[in-house]
């Protein structure tokens, strides 16, 4: 993004980004009937859903290196519901691939994220 020069600018990222994964994990527990997914890619990751979606494993990865480390583990998440949501395995691998290279390259460790990736596993068998 760029923008580390401005004072709280990726924090308000981040906030914004987590107010709309709260409700992608809503619509995925059954709490909200409409909400949109594919607009997200464009406003938070300035993609478009269907370009990020076609990237294979490694271009995906590549293009998670260029943005600020903070916005990783985010676009994992959107994938991953976005995988759940609309039962596209294939989107699920990529989740996974971007998860496990955001553990790897940041060193984070999350019981979280590690319930994330056995449910996809599920999903994925």
């Amino acid at each position: 993004m760029g923008i580390r020069y401005e004072k709280d600018t990726i924090l308000n990222w981040l906030q914004e980004m987590g107010k709309f994964l709260r409700l992608v994990v809503d619509k995925w527990e059954g709490k909200l009937i409409d909400l949109e997914i594919e607009p997200a890619y464009k406003e938070f990751f300035a993609k478009e859903r269907n370009t990020l979606v076609a990237l294979n494993e490694n271009e995906l990865i590549t293009y998670a290196a260029s943005l600020e480390p903070e916005q990783i583990r985010p676009l994992a998440h959107l994938l991953i519901y976005d995988g759940l949501i609309n039962k596209d395995k294939g989107i699920l691998q990529k989740a996974k691939a971007l998860f496990e290279y955001h553990m790897k390259s940041s060193g984070s460790f999350s019981f979280d994220d590690y319930g994330l990736l056995a449910q996809i596993d599920k999903e994925l068998k």
